[in-house]
């Protein structure tokens, strides 16, 4: 999800992680399929192939596993201001948050395709520091704002 704000002399984007199945729809999910998959392996167990049951429920600790750790980084996000004669990005990721101030009138935008499939990074460079942004973005969206970035930073 990308939202952005824009005054005359302020620019904001703010990009998080697409979390189309939200919280709720994620315990419901792992809730039928765990009664699913344990009453199939209690069924087998009780037939004499006990050995199913224990797979089921690694099985079943291994999907909590995995939807606990997507809950943990719901609130992740990247945003990036320019406001007046600085540039600040900012980052939320596993609940660690990171803030890197540039003055506008060093900053670079830096963009680059990274590997064989061609997936473009975007970064704001100045000074020898570099920070990259756009994780929750797709290609597209990296280019366009890289393209907003640099009408923004254009110096007169």
């Amino acid at each position: 999800m990308v939202s952005s704000h824009s005054a005359p002399d302020c620019f904001r984007l703010v990009s998080r992680r697409n979390e189309s199945l939200g919280s709720k729809g994620r315990r419901r999910l792992f809730a039928g399929i765990a009664v699913v998959s344990l009453a199939i392996a209690l069924g087998w167990s009780l037939r004499g192939a006990w050995v199913v049951l224990p797979f089921a429920i690694l099985e079943v600790a291994i999907l909590y596993a995995v939807l606990r750790a997507i809950d943990h980084g719901v609130q992740d996000f990247e945003s990036i201001t320019i406001d007046g004669d600085r540039v600040l990005v900012e980052r939320r990721e596993h609940g660690r948050v990171s803030r890197y101030e540039f003055n506008k009138y060093w900053a670079q935008v830096v963009i680059k395709r990274s590997d064989r499939w061609g997936r473009v990074d975007l970064a704001v460079r100045s000074h020898g520091k570099e920070v990259g942004f756009g994780q929750f973005l797709t290609d597209e969206e990296r280019v366009s704002l890289a393209r907003e970035l640099l009408k923004r930073l254009k110096h007169y």
